[in-house]
């Protein structure tokens, strides 16, 4: 288990295991420049702030996308923190520090 974690210090703070979490994969198949903090991250540095993810209900019957294709839902959205998990993934961190943002107290 190799865990990126972020300096800043929050009470909701978990880790979360990245292939559970449904993140933006531009920035991985255009293969463009990582800004926003990312960057340092690739440069060895730990991130700043955890990512924010968004919590949702998987539908009970199944959903079709695209071409009839099954839709694959997942539970977490990466709200804030696309980039900084894409940069954790080419270093090969398998979790990361994050945020629930939506989650009811």
């Amino acid at each position: 288990m190799k865990v990126l974690k972020a300096k800043t210090s929050h009470p909701k703070k978990k880790i979360f295991l990245i292939s559970d979490l449904n993140y933006n994969l531009y920035y991985t198949k255009s293969n463009s420049k990582l800004v926003n903090g990312a960057e340092e991250i690739l440069d060895g540095a730990e991130m700043i702030d955890p990512i924010q993810i968004k919590k949702y209900i998987k539908s009970k019957t199944p959903r079709y996308g695209a071409s009839g294709k099954l839709y694959r839902e997942r539970e977490l959205v990466v709200w804030k923190g696309n980039q900084r998990v894409t940069a954790a993934v080419k270093l090969g961190y398998t979790h990361i520090e994050g945020i629930i943002i939506n989650e009811r107290t």
